[in-house]
């Protein structure tokens, strides 16, 4: 008698946890960091919001104070997120499915390539 035997294993395995910073932008219009890009952000809580459109590329300026059209940056245990949706609807660059990449210095820009 020959047995097959199917092992029980529901659960998908966990990607291992990068050490390198990485930015999400997710379909909900928010912008994730995640705990090693947060560092960028230099614990600043505002920042604006820029897009290059021949480089496809999003670009955030961290902020030390509240300016007209900043936006508010979230701190968590995890990372960082910005809801920035009013600001992709307006590019009309609200990405159908997340979007993750490591993120650039460029001046005073942390940058994202969105393509």
């Amino acid at each position: 008698m020959d047995y097959s035997f199917t092992l029980f294993e529901p659960r998908k395995e966990r990607a291992a946890k990068s050490n390198s910073p990485m930015v999400e932008v997710r379909a909900n219009g928010r912008i994730v960091f995640n705990k090693k890009a947060t560092e960028l952000l230099s614990e600043r809580h505002f920042c604006m919001l820029g897009f290059d459109t021949n480089n496809k590329t999003l670009g955030i300026m961290p902020l030390d104070e509240q300016k007209a059209n900043a936006f508010p940056v979230r701190y968590a245990a995890k990372g960082a997120y910005i809801g920035a949706k009013k600001f992709f609807r307006h590019f009309a660059i609200l990405p159908e499915q997340a979007i993750q990449d490591a993120p650039f210095q460029i001046n005073d820009f942390i940058a994202i390539k969105l393509d």
